[in-house]
């Protein structure tokens, strides 16, 4: 009984009530103590990350882990929220930054949906979302979506997330001018004129080659609700930032980093209802 903690409060006196189950004296929450997150115990907690990270289908999923679609659905999108927050803070050195869009082929969309939009163009200019990356070169990669790609909408994040100091690479897109300004060393690649890499050595094809990753991982799934992108842009940055690591200890690190937010969450919950009087 030492190890055990109340999931809502983090208190450690219980009494013991019906059905095996513990009622916590400080805030009189029931729970059953081999319990982990979403009702889940540890070993169900491995073996569906498991599943998780080989398949990420949800009927595989369902198939091995013998839950229900909703109980599956709940649990990967608290695995991307947990992922979301396991991100580089700051980089610096030698940093590469581009931006790109998703939102689908016009061809692959329903009637329904070609009523609704309008025909975009391919590139800058489109309707379709924007996305920004950044990239250290020791491999990890940061992507945001973001409302535009005008210096208004770019150099404010890069200036958050950058390192002062820092070489950054980027191509020849009017967002990116002025950014020497304020405290890097720019370096530019010419894409229009078919310069994938400077005679300097400088180029961005790092990060071009993770948006060729999301794009294909993305594209796999045949389309993804609007509310839905943001989890799953940061479910592949996760998976690809521990490229590196097998399967074992991708696992054991989501389960650390699983524990850690639930923490996080409760006593988020708790503040929320001492507030409201709950």
């Amino acid at each position: 009984m030492d190890k055990v903690k109340c999931p809502r409060c983090l208190g450690k006196k219980f009494w013991k009530v019906r059905r095996g189950k513990l009622r916590c004296k400080n805030c009189r929450y029931e729970f059953k103590a081999n319990k982990f997150l979403l009702r889940l115990n540890r070993y169900q907690w491995k073996k569906f990350l498991k599943w998780f990270l080989i398949s990420g289908r949800i009927k595989v999923i369902m198939e091995q882990m013998k839950f229900s679609k909703y109980k599956v659905l709940k649990c990967c999108d608290f695995v991307r929220r947990v992922m979301l927050q396991d991100i580089p803070k700051v980089f610096d050195g030698i940093v590469e930054v581009d931006e790109t869009y998703i939102g689908g082929q016009w061809k692959n969309k329903n009637k329904a949906q070609r009523k609704r939009e309008i025909k975009s163009k391919k590139g800058r200019g489109t309707t379709k979302q924007p996305i920004l990356g950044i990239l250290c070169r020791d491999g990890k990669v940061w992507a945001e979506i973001i409302e535009g790609v005008e210096a208004k909408n770019l150099q404010p994040i890069i200036e958050k997330k950058v390192k002062k100091g820092s070489t950054i690479c980027s191509d020849t897109w009017r967002g990116y001018t002025g950014i020497a300004t304020k405290g890097y060393l720019h370096r530019l690649v010419n894409h229009g004129k078919r310069e994938y890499v400077s005679k300097e050595g400088n180029h961005i094809n790092g990060l071009e080659g993770f948006w060729g990753y999301l794009k294909r991982q993305l594209y796999s799934r045949g389309g993804i609700r609007k509310e839905k992108r943001k989890l799953y842009l940061g479910e592949y940055v996760w998976r690809y930032n521990n490229r590196g690591l097998s399967t074992e200890e991708k696992i054991n690190k989501l389960l650390g980093l699983l524990k850690k937010f639930d923490k996080f969450e409760k006593c988020a919950y708790n503040l929320k209802r001492n507030k409201f009087g709950g």
